[in-house]
């Protein structure tokens, strides 16, 4: 994506818009990949395309909460990344007001890019 090929660079284009980024990990992908991998692989991307990307603020979230591995996965998210991360369940209502929150907090504290 980062080498303008493919739908990622319109997306890399939008997401330079953003004062904070909210970064998403399904615990469960369709494709089987790591959730891990999967993070470090779009942070890895945001760096390339725009170095000053990978500086934005970030709330990282493991989304599904209520699925049996999501636990697993925010753990090994925690211990390797050495950030807060949150749960949320769109299902269950799990952590979305603490999201709103945090979102709203992180916005208050960034100037616009």
């Amino acid at each position: 994506a980062h080498q303008g090929v493919g739908l990622g660079h319109e997306f890399l284009r939008h997401v330079e818009r953003t004062r904070v980024l909210v970064h998403l990990v399904e615990p469960e992908p369709m494709d089987q990949t790591d959730p891990l991998k999967n993070y470090r692989s779009i942070r890895d991307e945001l760096r390339l395309y725009n170095p000053e990307l990978a500086e934005r603020p970030e709330l990282i979230v493991v989304s599904k909460c209520e699925l049996p591995t999501a636990e697993e996965t925010a753990s090994r998210l925690d211990d390797a990344l050495e950030e807060p991360v949150r749960r949320i369940s769109a299902v269950t209502g799990t952590g979305l007001g603490e999201l709103i929150g945090a979102t709203l907090v992180a916005l208050s504290e960034t100037d616009p890019p």
